[in-house]
């Protein structure tokens, strides 16, 4: 008689008795989840990962399930152009969330897989997030205005003049990339904020942009063809606040 045995979905497939699972011999999809509060952006310098489980069909299997999990991180900078290594960062744990720390202009990603009754999955696809590079630490020219801002990790954002230069350089090709900022619409006096512009040095500003959106945050990006340094100013008065850049590489999952 054959029995459904739950399975963490973090396998593209799995080894019975060191045989491969097949497709259509019941096992799910894998799955892991690890989002940002702008889906693969983030502000946050923590984020939360979840193990969901899937199901395998195997022939009456005996004694406990003695489930556990192995998970691998990865955390590199977000310009970085080429996928680094994976990394252990847990073996053998039995719980299905964890807090995962990512820095100031970080990417992370995780991956994991199950042991179930003496059965070990294969690993999940990688699933990533991007976290913004703080204002603060972005390489600026002239004068700006810093104002306080609870949605962005260090409490404030800046506001860019008519001198301001920020400057990102080694954005990698084929890369998107563009600021996070705040965005409140028209405001009661009727007035709104400036959008920054931004391109790569020597070259033209894009006419497309891609957005996200999560009520006043924003993320708008521009597409890199070859590598260079990213310069953004604002076209006139005072821009919108500032909380960060985002560079996404061409090998993150979008």
């Amino acid at each position: 008689m054959r029995r459904l045995v739950t399975l963490l979905t973090l396998a593209v497939a799995s080894s019975l008795f060191g045989v491969p699972a097949q497709a259509g011999d019941g096992t799910e999809p894998p799955g892991v989840v690890l989002r940002g509060n702008l889906g693969i952006y983030t502000t946050k310098p923590e984020l939360r990962l979840r193990i969901e489980l899937g199901t395998v069909n195997i022939d009456d299997p005996q004694g406990p399930e003695d489930r556990s999990f192995d998970v691998e991180v990865l955390r590199t900078d977000m310009r970085t152009p080429a996928r680094p290594a994976w990394q252990p960062y847990l073996t053998d744990t039995t719980a299905r969330l964890h807090d995962l720390a990512i820095g100031s202009g970080q990417i992370l990603c995780a991956r994991a897989r199950q042991q179930s009754w003496g059965v070990t999955t294969g690993w999940s696809d990688l699933t990533c997030v991007v976290r913004a590079r703080d204002d603060e630490d972005l390489r600026r020219r002239g004068k700006a205005v810093f104002v306080k801002d609870r949605r962005y990790a260090d409490g404030r954002a800046m506001v860019m003049t008519a001198r301001t230069r920020i400057v990102v350089p080694r954005v990698p090709r084929k890369a998107l990339y563009g600021p996070l900022l705040t965005d409140r619409g028209i405001l009661p006096n009727g007035s709104v904020c400036t959008k920054p512009d931004w391109h790569l040095a020597g070259r033209r500003e894009p006419n497309i942009a891609f957005g996200v959106v999560n009520w006043a945050l924003k993320v708008s990006l521009h597409r890199t063809v070859p590598a260079g340094k990213a310069v953004m100013r604002t076209p006139f008065g005072r821009s919108c606040p500032i909380g960060g850049f985002v560079v996404v590489p061409r090998w993150l999952p979008r």
